[in-house]
């Protein structure tokens, strides 16, 4: 009788308890909401605004980061 190798897979063993990527957005959404947080979906910016959210992306990095930015900076002025 030939003897047969057993190969070893790459990459992390099968645990069999993996999320979705949905349930795992979920968890993070309910995680952010359970904090304070706020989701904002499909929010409609004026020329004006795209613009200036353009500028703040690229000193910020992201989107987010600069709608974060400029909404703690404005209500801190007020």
């Amino acid at each position: 009788m030939a003897t047969q190798k057993k190969t070893l897979s790459r990459g992390r063993p099968v645990a069999g308890n993996a999320k979705s990527s949905t349930e795992r957005a979920r968890a993070l959404e309910e995680a952010l909401l359970a904090s304070g947080g706020r989701i904002l979906g499909r929010v409609r910016l004026s020329p004006d605004a795209a613009a200036a959210l353009t500028t703040l992306s690229e000193r910020c990095g992201s989107d987010r980061a600069a709608i974060e930015l400029a909404l703690i900076a404005a209500a801190k002025e007020m």
